[in-house]
């Protein structure tokens, strides 16, 4: 934690806004007649499409890879159609294979080809004995 009091001040603005955020959706969806009539929020997404293994899964981001104990990992949802369960963070698709820009699109040359760009490293002498540094 900071000693900043500036810092201090809006982290205790942040979590007061979070909390009212957090009353509002409770409120609204009271007041749409409850969590049995409006869930699943949007209503209008087909269920049968929905990633599944991730519904009720919290990500673990803590390197340590600890699970917290708490209501939200372990345990039935609130809605009762499934289990809370913890999962740990980690690439979930394959490694991606940028295309080159496009050559009006301002990028810098090795970019628009997919070369790779010189290795030369800004104090590598340049022919002539020079240093490339400015």
């Amino acid at each position: 934690m900071t000693d900043d009091a500036g810092m201090k001040d809006m982290l205790a603005f942040l979590i007061a806004r979070d909390t009212m955020h957090q009353q509002q959706w409770l409120a609204v969806i009271k007041e749409l007649g409850g969590m049995e009539k409006q869930l699943p929020i949007p209503n209008s997404f087909p269920q049968e499409q929905e990633l599944t293994q991730f519904s009720y899964a919290f990500f673990v981001h803590d390197k340590a890879k600890e699970v917290p104990d708490g209501r939200w990992t372990n345990g039935p949802s609130l809605d009762g159609k499934g289990q809370y369960s913890a999962m740990i963070s980690g690439p979930l698709g394959g490694e991606p294979t940028p295309q080159p820009a496009p050559p009006d699109g301002g990028a810098q040359a090795e970019q628009t080809s997919m070369t790779p760009p010189p290795s030369a490293v800004a104090n590598d002498p340049l022919p002539g004995g020079s240093s490339s540094a400015a």
